[in-house]
C-alpha cells in the first residue's frame, strides 16, 4: 500500500451454523495482510475482504510472514491446528468452515478473535467513528462513491493540516531564529 492508501473496515459474522464473532477487520500500515491459509491460493472470502478494505492478499500456504503483518488469518480447518494457532498469537481469525472452539488450542479461541461458518455473503463494508466503534454499514451500491468522497475529503484535510503546520514551523524559526 503506498502512503495515500485508505483502509477500510468490514464487518464479519458468523455463517449458518457457525460460531464466534462478529469481527471488524481494519488493515493498519505494516498489520495489512489479508492471510489465506486454506490450500488453494486466495480463498475467495479473503479475496473479497482485501476487495472491500484496501487489505493485502496473501497466500499463507505459498510463503510465511510475522504474525505481526496479518490484519486477519482465513482458514479451512475442520478443528485441530489453525483453529488454534492464529488466535493463540491474537490474529483475529476467520474459518470458512462452521467450526466451534475445539482442538489442543481451544482455549485461545475466543469470540472477539474467531468467527466460523464465513462465506462472501457475511462480510460488510462498514464505516467506523474515531474511537474504532462501528457507526453504520455502508450498502452495497454506495461503498465505492461513499468511500471515495469521504477518502478524498479525508485527504485534502490531511494535506492542509500538514501544509499549515510547515507555514508556522517556518513563522516560528523566523520569529525565534533557526535555519530553514
Amino acid at each position: 500500500m503506498t502512503e495515500e492508501s485508505i483502509y477500510r473496515a468490514v464487518r464479519v459474522t458468523a455463517g449458518p451454523h457457525g460460531w464466534g464473532g462478529p469481527l471488524t477487520i481494519l488493515p493498519v500500515p505494516g498489520r495489512d495482510l489479508i492471510y489465506s491459509v486454506t490450500g488453494s491460493g486466495i480463498h475467495p472470502v479473503a479475496r473479497r475482504i482485501a476487495e472491500l478494505t484496501g487489505g493485502v492478499p496473501f497466500d499463507g500456504f505459498q510463503s510465511k510472514r510475522d504474525f505481526e503483518e496479518i490484519a486477519v488469518a482465513i482458514i479451512d480447518c475442520g478443528g485441530t491446528a489453525r483453529i488454534g494457532i492464529y488466535p493463540m498469537k491474537g490474529v483475529m481469525t476467520i474459518d470458512v468452515h462452521p467450526t466451534q472452539p475445539s482442538g489442543p488450542l481451544f482455549r485461545f479461541i475466543k469470540e472477539e478473535l474467531f468467527v466460523s461458518g464465513v462465506s462472501e455473503d457475511d462480510i460488510e463494508l462498514v464505516e467506523m467513528d474515531e474511537s474504532g466503534a462501528v457507526i453504520e454499514a455502508v450498502s452495497a451500491g454506495d461503498e465505492d462513491e461513499t468511500l471515495r468522497d469521504k477518502a478524498g475529503h479525508l485527504l485534502a484535510a490531511a494535506r492542509e493540516m500538514k501544509d499549515e503546520a510547515v507555514k508556522k514551523s517556518g513563522f516560528l524559526k523566523r520569529i525565534f531564529g533557526g535555519q530553514e
